[in-house]
Parts: C-alpha cells; sequence; structure tokens
C-alpha cells in the first residue's frame, strides 16, 4: 500500500523489477531502490534521479516516526517534511513524499512507477525503511527538487545578453512604436553602467537605486562617463525579458520612464546569481534598465 503527499494518492505498490522483501536484505539496498526508478525514468524519458544523503537523512527519520505510530502513515504533513528539509539544510523549491507498506511477501513484480518517480523535474531521492509494530516494513520515498536545479533551469536563457539587451530594446520600441513614441536605440555605455549597477547589487546584498555608498543613477552615470543624467528602472525575480518589461510597464513609474519621448538612448544589465547556496544572493536574477538623452557622449568615455 502507498500513499502519497503533495502529489497522488495512490495504492498499490511502486515499480520494482525485485521485490521490496528481498531488496532489504541487500547490501546498498538504497541503491536498488534507485536502480528501479531510474530503469522506468529512462523508459518514459526522465533524467535519471541522484540519491541525496540529507534527503535520506530525512526519509529515515520520517521512516523511523511512522513505524512507531501508524497514524502518521494516514496523516503525513507537509509541515513536517519542510521543516525536515529546512533543518537538514536542503534548499528545497518543491518535493514529493511517498511512504509504502510491503504487505507482499513473495516475488511479485509490481506495476509502473508513477507521479513524483517519473517527474523529470525531480532529480535527488531520499529512502528510508523501518520495520513496524505490527511486523511489516514501511518505506519512505523523497523525492527531491533542489532549489539550484530550479534556478538553473530558469535562468538557463539568461547567459546571453547582447541577445537579452537586442529583444528589450525592441519590445520596447515596439511599446514606443504603438505610444506614437521615436524609438529608442542601445547605447553600449549605458550597458555598461546597468550591468555595474546590476552586479553591485547581486555582490553586495540590496536592491535600489542609490548604492550603499549614496551614489544615485544619475551620480553613477556621471562617474562613469554619461554626462547626461539617466532613468533607471529595476526589477529582480524575472527570468525572461517579457517578464521583466511586463513588470516596468505595469508601474506608473517606470512606465514613465520607457515612455519618455526625450529619451533616446538605452542599456540594459542582467546579473544572475550563482546557484545552489554558493553564496549570499545565489538565487537572485537583477535587471536594471538605463535610458538616457543621448548627451552622454560629450565626454568621451
Amino acid at each position: 500500500m502507498t500513499k502519497w503527499i503533495r502529489g497522488c494518492v495512490c495504492a498499490g505498490a511502486l515499480a520494482l523489477g525485485l521485490c521490496a522483501a528481498r531488496a532489504q536484505t541487500l547490501t546498498g539496498w538504497q541503491d536498488e531502490w534507485l536502480a528501479r526508478f531510474n530503469g522506468d525514468r529512462a523508459r518514459s524519458g526522465a533524467p535519471p534521479l541522484r540519491l541525496s544523503p540529507v534527503l535520506m537523512q530525512v526519509a529515515q527519520q520520517q521512516a523511523e516516526e511512522m513505524a512507531r505510530d501508524s497514524r502518521r502513515f494516514e496523516t503525513l504533513s507537509v509541515a513536517t517534511v519542510s521543516e525536515g528539509l529546512r533543518r537538514a539544510g536542503y534548499s528545497a523549491h518543491d518535493w514529493r513524499e511517498t511512504a509504502m507498506i510491503d504487505t507482499v511477501r513473495s516475488n511479485v513484480r509490481s506495476g509502473a512507477s508513477s507521479g513524483a518517480a517519473l517527474e523529470g523535474r525531480f532529480r535527488d531521492l531520499g529512502v528510508g525503511s523501518a520495520i513496524r509494530t505490527d511486523g511489516f516494513r514501511l518505506y519512505v520515498f523523497l523525492f527531491g527538487e533542489h532549489q539550484g536545479d530550479y534556478f538553473a533551469s530558469a535562468t538557463a536563457g539568461l547567459s546571453d545578453r547582447q541577445r537579452l539587451a537586442a529583444e528589450m530594446l525592441a519590445r520596447v520600441n515596439d511599446v514606443r512604436r504603438r505610444s506614437g513614441m521615436p524609438p529608442m536605440v542601445r547605447n553600449v555605455l549605458l550597458d555598461r553602467l546597468s550591468q555595474e549597477h546590476a552586479e553591485d547589487m547581486l555582490a553586495r546584498s540590496y536592491f535600489g537605486h542609490r548604492t550603499p555608498d549614496g551614489l544615485g543613477p544619475s551620480d553613477r552615470a556621471w562617474v562613469g562617463g554619461y554626462g547626461a543624467g539617466i532613468g533607471e528602472n529595476l526589477v529582480e525575480q524575472r527570468f525572461s525579458v517579457p517578464e521583466a518589461l511586463k513588470a516596468w510597464l505595469d508601474s506608473p513609474e517606470h512606465r514613465r520612464n520607457i515612455l519618455d519621448p526625450g529619451c533616446r538612448e538605452m542599456g540594459l544589465g542582467v546579473a544572475v546569481g550563482g546557484g545552489y547556496d554558493a553564496a549570499r544572493g545565489a538565487y537572485r536574477v537583477v535587471w536594471v534598465q538605463s535610458v538616457g538623452r543621448g548627451e552622454g557622449q560629450s565626454r568621451g568615455k
């Protein structure tokens, strides 16, 4: 009998090539489960799972607690698992848990894996096992989508800044054209100023037009070689040009910068955190758009 939490509730055993009772007697029985799940995932086109020591720890704790108290099997707690993952140091974007009581005492081949076991976004697996008071063996399977995996996938299209700048300029000019405004042109100096501010916000863990040193947009523009003042739009945690632009257009103040008839130049910066808890701001995406009137070239920088 199997019970899923944060997923479908299933009846029957999981898809396993060997019987669960026999697997428990083998050395590396967690690897046996991993191989079985991955066999089914390979046939369905999903990438393989990998055993996660952290998820193994949480799954084993869950199994032992459920084995001591049969009521836990019927009332699997989202809060309990989430807290266990947090305490263990696993940055979960999402997860699923299933618990199975092995009531089959023979070599019976079970049906196909389903649910989280076949979902490609789940890449980490934890397996726990314990004997219940009624003598049956309980298994707990914990499928995790690490925040690092999610972030890497979500930001995969943000590595080519040249393409992003060109796409943003085209979309901005389309908005301006439909509003009767003249088009902007790309300015590489504004690109550089925008990128420097985006990277500074990421590195120093702040978000705002004014730096911790007190420099505002026009101050930074002057220091960087752009002689005129600039307008600046900021947004974070957007994973594509359309998402970032929509956020700005939905805000009257940001939209005003984009549709300013006197602004004829634009620059764009995008800074992406390292992911996998590597440092502060590991999972941040920061966008900076700078717009100017075109007098910046006079300083010759």
